[in-house]
C-alpha cells in the first residue's frame, strides 16, 4: 500500500535510543558538559594534570554507535577532533610558565602549557562531540517541534531552525557555485591565493541568492499563514520512543555520581 503524504513526513527511527525525544537529549547534553566540568577539576600526576578527561571523550563514540549514527559523527567528530590537537600542540609548545616537563630538540614543555593544553583540548572536544551526538540524531524540524510543544513562539522557533539550517544552505550554495565556475574553466584549485581568487567573486552570486531564496521563504510562509494570530495545526507529529523516563533516571544518576565523587576527593 502506497503512503500518504502524512505519512512520508513523520519520522520513525528504529533505533530507540536515537528516537528519544529532543528535550531528553536536550539533558543528557547539559548532564554530560556538568560531568565534563566537573572531571576537569580533577587533577592527576604531579603537574596537575586533567587526564581523566581523555577517556571520557570515548563516550562520545560509544553513544554514537549506540545510536546507530557512528558514520554520521564520525566526519564532525574528526573536525573537532582536528581543531583541539592544534589547541592541544599551540598550548604545549607555545605557552611558558611552570617548571620545565621536558625539552624536545629546540622545543620546551611547561608545566603550565601542557596542563592548560589538555585541559583546554579535550573539554573542547567533550562539549563538541556531545553536541554532535545531538545534532546528528535529531533533524531541525523535530528540535522545532519539541520547541512548540513546549510553549515558545512559533515565530522565534523558525528563526531558530532557519539559523541552524543557514549554514548548511549556504555551504551547499557555494559549492554549487565554485563547481559552475569551474564548468566554466576557472581555476578553483591549487594554493591559497589561487583559490582566494576564485572563491571572493563568488559570494556576490551565493548572496544574492541568499536574498531571493529568503524573500521566496516569507512568500511561502504568508501563504501558509504563518503571521495570522490562531492557532497552529501540524501534520508532522513527533513520537517518544518510550525509554525517555530510564534514560532520564540512569543520566541524572551518573551525573550525580561524578559529582559526589569529586566532592568526596575534595574532602579527601
Amino acid at each position: 500500500m502506497e503512503k500518504t503524504y502524512l505519512d512520508k513526513i513523520q519520522i520513525h527511527k528504529d533505533n530507540k535510543l536515537a528516537a528519544l525525544y529532543p528535550s531528553t537529549k536536550l539533558l543528557i547534553v547539559i548532564l554530560y558538559t556538568v560531568c565534563t566540568f566537573v572531571i576537569g577539576t580533577i587533577h592527576v600526576t604531579k603537574y596537575g594534570l586533567s587526564l581523566l578527561l581523555i577517556p571520557l571523550f570515548f563516550v562520545i563514540p560509544i553513544l554514537c554507535a549506540a545510536s546507530g549514527a557512528l558514520k554520521k559523527c564520525i566526519k564532525a567528530l574528526k573536525a573537532v577532533t582536528f581543531i583541539a590537537v592544534i589547541i592541544l600542540v599551540v598550548q604545549t609548545f607555545l605557552v611558558p610558565g611552570g617548571s620545565l616537563v621536558t625539552k624536545i630538540g629546540f622545543l620546551t614543555i611547561y608545566e603550565k602549557g601542557l596542563k592548560t593544553a589538555i585541559s583546554l583540548s579535550f573539554m573542547i572536544m567533550n562539549i563538541a562531540g556531545i553536541f554532535v551526538w545531538f545534532f546528528q540524531t535529531t533533524e531541525n524540524k523535530e528540535v522545532s517541534r519539541a520547541l512548540e510543544t513546549s510553549g515558545m513562539s512559533h515565530k522565534a522557533v523558525y528563526v531558530f531552525t532557519s539559523t541552524l539550517q543557514m549554514i548548511e544552505i549556504l555551504g551547499k550554495n557555494s559549492r554549487t557555485i565554485m563547481n559552475a565556475q569551474k564548468a566554466r574553466g576557472v581555476e578553483t584549485e591549487g594554493n591559497m591565493i589561487v583559490r582566494a581568487k576564485a572563491f571572493f567573486p563568488s559570494l556576490v552570486p551565493l548572496i544574492l541568492g541568499a536574498v531571493i531564496s529568503s524573500e521566496e521563504r516569507v512568500l511561502t510562509l504568508e501563504a501558509r499563514g504563518f503571521s495570522v494570530d490562531a492557532k497552529k495545526t501540524h501534520v508532522f507529529n513527533l513520537e517518544k520512543s518510550g525509554i525517555e523516563k530510564p534514560v532520564t533516571v540512569a543520566a541524572v544518576f551518573l551525573t550525580f555520581l561524578v559529582i559526589a565523587g569529586r566532592v568526596v576527593l575534595w574532602i579527601l
